[in-house]
């Protein structure tokens, strides 16, 4: 149970960083049109990284038990 715990972390992780990575392309339309404010979308990008990508992985472990 706890292997399969640790691959649903991994696989949310992977997709939140593929989904900073598409944030990229936006153009400012699309920006606006999502409502996402230029400081939160380079928030977004500076954690499409694989740093990121861990920090992620291991928030999402820390509070596994905590989350619904």
């Amino acid at each position: 149970m706890l292997v399969v715990s640790l691959f649903v972390c991994i696989q949310q992780s992977i997709e939140r960083f593929q989904t900073r990575k598409k944030l990229a392309s936006l153009t400012s339309q699309q920006m606006i049109d999502i409502g996402m404010t230029k400081e939160r979308h380079q928030a977004e990008l500076s954690q499409a990284t694989i740093v990121g990508l861990m920090r992620d992985v291991i928030f999402l472990i820390k509070n596994k038990g905590q989350m619904s």
